[in-house]
């Protein structure tokens, strides 16, 4: 009688219009398209190999070991015998003390990596190359978010066999108990919320059914109105009309809000059961599934971990009614009623991975794809994200509380920001991008959009071009006074500590970046030649031709910083950084496989002479306190200061990584820190944990050139004090 009415009215007098509800209901498709990966446990040629933590990565994943002689099957995992890794590497030189591992993947593709001497000396995919030109073996990539728009969501998409049935029914139980009985309404619901909205005198309840919490979650508001309750009335007996109650529970399931963490929010039961529970949903038991049918009534009042009692107490109401209709058995009740709450799990980046995501956005709108993209298979490392993101917060927090400076500048409400960029030097591709303390507090992304003054971050570029005419690491500069008159103007740089140090071999000049010999070179070099070659290595933004260009004046994005240091870490190998590694369309094909390209931008004998002199900058330079701190492996690196402390940089790299971190204001004020004691430090502790994977090499430079050991300038043959430069043969 009811649904014949609705259907007189309606037809005729709707008020709003249900083309986009009736296509949306058609489609069947109420989530999100858009799934953004990080990637899974990586292992590439020069990795370090711990078996343990591969084990580890196997058993989170779900991988199954097999036994040799089996065959090899999704999400499988097995120790070959040596002559099947010899076959399948057509390699006959592995010896018994050799090791390899292959798997298969949940996305049936099959890797394989060789290990000797606790180091991978081989990894590979296992396939045609058309379709996968891409040489990294990994596990499953990682599904980290959702994006609807510009709003970041944690959601795993489920089919209704994948949820326990004791999460079925403890929904059912609580939020609507004549689920599978009405027809999208629950006519005793609807008498009981009238009667209480009348006894109110305002709109008090909804008596929605399940059905009805749907449509008011995807197609409605939450607005409490009479126009808003009957669209949802009318549109949850059409939805009821057109899907089958399995499809609505199961989108119902996958939808529902469930939380937040950082700037995502948690939806659906396929989300919150790791979010809470750190385990699947298909691993849930009773007493996880109630909790997950309390939260649903209210995320916020029901959190566990922020209202333990009310949650606990909402969870028992929930077994309670589950109870009451004979969905579980007494003992059943009494052991989950025992239950304790869950502890809470750290969600992996939660605070910063948004940042990265942006980055993701940023190429592919570069890219101008055209298809409908449904997954991307990006190059964020979440362990190390979530590395960094840690490290920032806790750097900021002890220098605020340290520095009298920063303490004055936090009362008066400034907060220090900074951002940490690591990339891969092989490929280009970034794995870590922290664009602030907390995206959830500051959108704005400072490793993207942030463009400031590098300071010393330029002056390697200075001493590059001079190297390719007639310098080298021992040429004499005369650190002294200098005037550089430019458009009838006079412009005399002076050192960081204003002192003047007479005669002094080229590399101490950069070592300790002293402003007015570095300027005396840039002089007599040219700046035309040096914002050339700079152009060349990375920089993009434009380099005005002034004298202070050769301080680091002008102002460039993070990025660019980025790719010139990567250049130099490849020995003039130069690549633009990437975010992306694998995009599918809806129907699952790929329609982009990234692929590595270096392209040689200068000689590799110059550019290898740079970089020891650069090595001699954290040896014994502006970045000495790395030393002091711990850091021992080879590298090379520049600080950067800019004129009345306002940025602190440090750009830094080894043979695999390059990384740069920045501390500075958005507001432009003063923070009295320096690259070596503000900047340094940050990258010293991030690195020391992000370079784990890696072995300690040096760099590879090539044959037309030789290192020397010297005396490090201002010592005598007496003492210990030595340093290595690099020097065309």
């Amino acid at each position: 009688m009811l649904i014949g009415f609705q259907s007189t009215v309606f037809a005729f007098e709707w008020p709003f219009d249900t083309l986009d509800f009736q296509k949306k209901i058609s489609s069947q498709d109420l989530t999100p398209s858009t799934r953004y990966f990080a990637r899974g446990p990586s292992y590439l040629k020069g990795h370090k190999w711990n078996e343990i933590k591969f084990l580890a990565s196997l058993q989170q994943q779900n991988y199954r070991i097999r036994e040799p002689e089996q065959v090899l099957m999704t999400g499988d995992a097995k120790k070959l015998k040596l002559e099947n890794c010899k076959y399948l590497t057509k390699n006959d030189t592995f010896s018994a003390e050799f090791i390899c591992w292959m798997w298969q993947t949940h996305e049936l593709e099959t890797f394989l990596v060789v290990i000797d001497a606790a180091h991978i000396i081989h990894s590979t995919w296992l396939g045609t190359p058309t379709p996968e030109p891409y040489w990294k073996a990994s596990l499953d990539p990682i599904l980290v978010a959702q994006y609807k728009g510009q709003q970041p969501l944690m959601q795993n998409v489920l089919k209704i066999s994948d949820f326990p049935v004791n999460c079925l029914n403890a929904v059912m139980a609580v939020e609507d108990r004549e689920f599978l009985n009405h027809s999208g309404l629950s006519y005793l619901g609807l008498t009981r919320s009238l009667i209480k909205n009348v006894t109110k005198m305002r709109y008090a309840q909804g008596g929605s059914t399940i059905t009805q919490q749907l449509v008011k979650n995807y197609f409605l508001n939450s607005e409490k109105t009479l126009k808003r309750k009957l669209k949802e009335l009318y549109l949850a007996v059409k939805l009821e009309s057109e899907w089958t109650k399995d499809e609505i529970l199961e989108t119902y399931l996958n939808i529902i809000y469930m939380g937040q963490t950082g700037a995502f929010q948690v939806l659906g039961f396929g989300a919150a059961a790791p979010y809470y529970f750190d385990k699947p949903v298909q691993k849930l038991n009773l007493s996880e599934c109630s909790l997950l049918a309390a939260i649903v009534n209210n995320p916020g009042l029901y959190n566990p971990w922020k209202n333990p009692e009310k949650s606990l107490n909402r969870r028992d109401h929930v077994l309670t009614k589950m109870q009451e209709l004979k969905l579980i058995t007494t003992s059943e009740f009494n052991q989950a009623i025992k239950s304790p709450l869950p502890k809470q799990v750290e969600t992996k980046a939660a605070e910063t991975a948004p940042y990265f995501f942006e980055a993701v956005r940023s190429q592919i709108t570069e890219m101008k794809i055209t298809e409908n993209i449904q997954n991307i298979y990006t190059s964020l490392d979440l362990e190390e994200q979530q590395n960094a993101q840690n490290i920032l917060k806790k750097h900021i927090a002890e220098l605020e509380k340290s520095r009298s400076a920063l303490i004055k500048n936090k009362i008066k409400g400034l907060r220090l920001e900074g951002l940490i960029l690591l990339t891969e030097n092989q490929t280009g591709l970034i794995s870590t991008l922290v664009g602030g303390q907390s995206y959830r507090q500051s959108q704005f992304n400072r490793a993207l959009y942030s463009k400031r003054q590098i300071g010393s971050l330029i002056k390697p570029f200075v001493y590059l071009a001079a190297l390719t005419e007639d310098y080298n690491p021992l040429s004499i500069l005369v650190d002294e006074k200098f005037e550089w008159t430019y458009d009838k103007k006079k412009w005399s740089p002076i050192n960081y500590d204003k002192k003047f140090r007479g005669e002094i071999p080229l590399y101490y000049a950069l070592k300790e970046s002293l402003n007015a010999p570095t300027a005396q070179v840039a002089y007599k070099i040219g700046l035309p030649k040096i914002i050339e070659l700079a152009h060349q290595i990375g920089f993009t933004s434009i380099m005005e031709s002034t004298p202070a260009t050769s301080l680091g004046a002008s102002v460039h994005y993070p990025i660019e910083v980025l790719d010139s240091y990567r250049t130099l870490a490849n020995l003039g190998k130069s690549t633009k950084s990437g975010f992306i590694e694998k995009i599918k369309n809806s129907e699952n094909k790929i329609i982009y496989s990234f692929e590595p390209n270096l392209e040689q931008k200068i000689d590799s004998a110059t550019v290898s002479v740079l970089v020891g002199m650069l090595k001699e900058t954290i040896k014994t330079g502006t970045a000495k306190s790395a030393a002091a701190l711990g850091w021992v492996l080879p590298s090379a690196g520049k600080t950067g200061t800019t004129s009345n402390n306002k940025d602190a940089w440090f750009s830094g790299f080894t043979p695999h990584q390059t990384t740069l971190v920045w501390l500075g204001y958005d507001q432009g004020a003063s923070h009295q820190l320096t690259g070596g004691s503000g900047a340094v430090p940050l990258w010293v502790d991030f690195m020391k944990i992000s370079s784990q994977i890696w072995p300690a090499d040096d760099f590879s430079f090539p044959d037309t050139v030789e290192k020397r050991e010297l005396n490090l300038f201002g010592t005598d043959e007496k003492t210990d004090k030595k340093t290595e430069l690099v020097f065309k043969k």
